[in-house]
């Protein structure tokens, strides 16, 4: 385990607080947090020189490893601050990458991540053949897999370019199984939120699934998706989606393409808050920022306010006075969860239509898909076939009047 000592803006107590979290979760053992008045950025440094002697001595008296600032360091930044520290130096989006890389398990998102680092590691290079392997290892280091970072600028840029065909195969299969869920009128519910808000337990406590969760930053990175019965007989599907943060680096938006591509495409997304944080406020507006930069916003919407057996009658009435629209559950207790699937039923409203056809015997193949994707109100056999009265998603109403050629 890596000794660690943090450094960030004392302005910033939350940032700090979530970036001591971050390097937990990186397996890092945190020594000390040096909050620092950071009025002036020097070019060289970023901190003031007296500055930089300050984390010099508090990573010697402590027998510190690893220097983590909370903001993003220039190349030329981190250099200098390592030949005054004597030891190594990464910024916070290193060690986000880090840990995306941790936790990476499928094919999609091994490949996110490596394409991320690569991408923020290329202008890092200072000509001089394989620079990184002075890391020898350690967070901030590591690529999926364990495999440590070790490239020269020639490799990075012939590796980005493979990656990224890779990744666009990949895609354009997922496009193809979202095209054919489409096609058969499944909704999707893409379930986002703040990292360790409890979204994969939701998506556990609503399905009745056993997907990998625990009180870490980021648990979640590759795509899961689980189909969800509703009291109308709709099944939709939720997909699991990465965690936000702030300040989530650029190069993570622009590589988690397949994780966020789910997000894009859903018909209705579910935000998930965590209702005992104290930063509850700021972290939906971190959210909503991000989903408006992946123009998403527009997409309805339902706000849940997960792991609310952690408050107290009086906090979730005040929650409740607060944000009228919401709905508080607990993963844990089933709380609130019937109400949640009710408000998901009301929200598919306006994407069902009524549909009154008539099924002849060769075409009777038709009524189970009826039964287990639509709402059937009505239904009266007759000699030559059923009638029936359906509330079916658009989709597959087209695709049952296309059949019917009606």
């Amino acid at each position: 385990m890596e000794k660690v000592v943090l450094v960030g803006d004392k302005r910033e107590k939350t940032s700090l607080e979530e970036l001591r979290g971050l390097a937990a979760t990186a397996g890092g053992e945190v020594l000390e947090v040096i909050p620092l008045r950071m009025e002036r950025i020097t070019p060289s440094l970023f901190v003031g020189e007296g500055q930089a002697e300050e984390i010099h001595r508090c990573v010697v008296e402590k027998g510190a490893n690893l220097v983590v600032f909370d903001m993003e360091l220039h190349p030329v930044q981190q250099r200098n601050l390592e030949k005054i520290i004597g030891e190594r130096v990464i910024d916070r989006t290193q060690l986000i990458m880090d840990i995306f890389a941790q936790h990476a398990h499928t094919e999609e998102g091994k490949i996110e991540v490596e394409l991320a680092q690569l991408k923020y590691l290329l202008p890092r290079l200072t000509g001089k053949g394989k620079e990184l392997s002075r890391l020898g290892g350690g967070i901030g280091t590591r690529g999926p897999g364990e495999r440590q970072l070790e490239y020269d600028r020639r490799k990075i840029q012939v590796k980005i370019k493979r990656l990224e065909k890779k990744l666009a195969k990949l895609l354009r299969h997922r496009e193809n199984i979202g095209r054919r869920r489409r096609k058969f009128g499944l909704p999707l519910g893409a379930i986002v939120g703040y990292t360790n808000a409890g979204k994969t337990s939701l998506i556990n406590a609503l399905t009745r699934s056993h997907l990998p969760a625990g009180n870490k930053l980021f648990m979640t990175l590759d795509t899961r998706m689980r189909k969800l019965y509703l009291s109308n007989h709709q099944m939709v599907i939720l997909t699991d989606t990465v965690g936000f943060i702030r300040r989530l680096p650029t190069e993570l938006l622009a590589s988690f393409k397949a994780t966020l591509e789910e997000t894009v495409n859903a018909t209705f997304l579910l935000h998930v808050v965590d209702a005992s944080s104290a930063e509850k406020e700021e972290m939906i507006k971190t959210v909503k920022k991000l989903l408006g930069e992946l123009g998403v916003l527009d997409k309805p919407l339902v706000e849940i306010f997960n792991k609310v057996d952690l408050l107290n009658p009086w906090e979730k009435r005040r929650l409740q006075r607060e944000y009228p629209e919401s709905v508080l559950v607990s993963s844990l207790t089933g709380e609130g969860l019937e109400e949640l699937k009710a408000r998901i039923v009301d929200t598919l409203k306006d994407s069902r239509e009524e549909l009154d056809v008539f099924l002849p015997q060769d075409k009777l193949f038709l009524l189970p898909e009826v039964y287990q994707h639509g709402e059937v109100l009505n239904e009266l056999p007759q000699e030559k076939g059923v009638q029936i009265r359906v509330r079916l998603d658009r989709a597959l109403a087209e695709k049952i009047k296309g059949l019917l050629g009606s």
